[in-house]
């Protein structure tokens, strides 16, 4: 420094950052590249419950506000609340329904009407290009060595509101044509 002149080089290292020949990330992997991330179960086999306060139990412990995994037992009988693949709660499923109709609809053709079994086998029709171009898409899927997208996307919704009159959360859970009801006493 002389007579109060300041030399670039020494006027200040943030100005000279976003030029400097290293990356931020020293590893030059960010978050959604690791191998832990990219190699995982998929996130959206099962809805997500957004909970917002804190639902404490008899013994103390309780269930922190956060974003959880919500999935329905193969005995329909419980719903689970994961977290980052670990159990937090079991929750009694009181209510089960199943949209039967719909299922029977698409099951069983006699019951369809003429219109509703020509729209049926031109679905079938269209479902059956797809299968052969998709069938093209995997083998260069398969080739090239990269992971499959999902096919079919299924509706999935969680919710879980508070009742005052009971002094209970209800959790709901849907997924395609299954909706299951569960309940979580809350301490008063």
């Amino acid at each position: 420094m002389i007579d109060g002149i300041v030399t670039p080089a020494v006027r200040d290292i943030d100005y000279l950052a976003p030029c400097a020949p290293y990356p931020q990330i020293p590893s030059g992997i960010t978050i959604g590249q690791d191998s832990i991330y990219r190699y995982s179960i998929p996130i959206d086999e099962q809805p997500t419950l957004s909970i917002i306060n804190y639902i404490p139990d008899y013994n103390g412990n309780f269930i922190k506000p956060g974003y959880y995994e919500l999935a329905l037992s193969d005995d329909r009988e419980f719903l689970y609340l994961i977290e980052s693949e670990n159990l937090i709660a079991v929750i009694p499923v009181f209510k089960l329904a199943e949209n039967r109709e719909e299922l029977k609809k698409y099951r069983d053709k006699t019951s369809l009407t003429k219109s509703e079994q020509r729209e049926l086998k031109k679905e079938e029709r269209k479902s059956k290009r797809q299968e052969k171009f998709q069938k093209i898409i995997d083998a260069k899927y398969q080739k090239t060595g990269a992971t499959l997208p999902k096919k079919d996307y299924v509706y999935m919704n969680a919710s879980i509101e508070y009742i005052k009159e009971g002094g209970y959360y209800l959790i709901m859970y849907e997924k395609g044509y299954i909706r299951a009801w569960g309940a979580i006493k809350a301490l008063q």
